[in-house]
């Protein structure tokens, strides 16, 4: 069964051991950065840091550190996934063989984004708001490694023109205007 949030895959994860819980409050500025990088270079566990200094948001860090996790995370789904690439670099599989054709096109279809027909109440935050960490000490500000970033064509939105990637965002520093850029 596919996680419904990140929240899910974070009890997931410590449900079978491959989580480490850091209550004690951590200094986004370097600090939080040391301790991933000697957990990711043991190819260990995923952390919840859940007291982030100057924050009132927790962080994840480390939750795609070795391969095995990020199978175990996406257990649910890889093979749906690997169905459909298949599907688009062989479209010659789906005319010789309809019965897979017709359920990869299921998965496709369930992995478009769900209308919420009762939306929930969210609380706007500012960018300032979020974690401000910063890895390295050459660093011109804070970043965000491996968000979900979401991108739409201007002249045509919509989910057929979008793009959904993982990036590192700067959310500070520079020139950037607070609360109103990132790069």
């Amino acid at each position: 069964m596919p996680y419904k949030s990140l929240y899910d895959c974070i009890n997931d994860l410590e449900k079978n051991d491959q989580l480490i819980r850091i209550k004690e409050e951590i200094d986004p500025n370097l600090e939080m950065a040391s301790i991933h990088l000697e957990e990711f270079k043991e190819c260990g566990k995923a952390i919840l840091f859940e007291n982030v200094k100057g924050s009132r948001f927790c962080a994840v860090s480390n939750l795609f550190g070795t391969i095995d996790r990020s199978h175990f995370i996406f257990r649910n789904s890889l093979d749906k996934v690997k169905k459909i690439i298949e599907i688009k670099t062989d479209p010659i599989k789906a005319i010789k063989n309809p019965f897979y054709a017709l359920k990869t096109a299921f998965y496709v279809l369930n992995a478009f984004p769900k209308k919420v027909i009762f939306p929930k109440s969210f609380q706007e935050i500012l960018i300032e708001d979020l974690p401000q960490i910063k890895c390295w000490k050459d660093d011109g500000g804070a970043f965000i490694t491996l968000p979900q970033v979401y991108s739409e064509d201007v002249e045509n939105p919509g989910i057929m023109h979008s793009n959904l990637g993982m990036y590192r965002i700067q959310l500070s520093g520079n020139d950037y205007i607070l609360n109103k850029e990132v790069g």
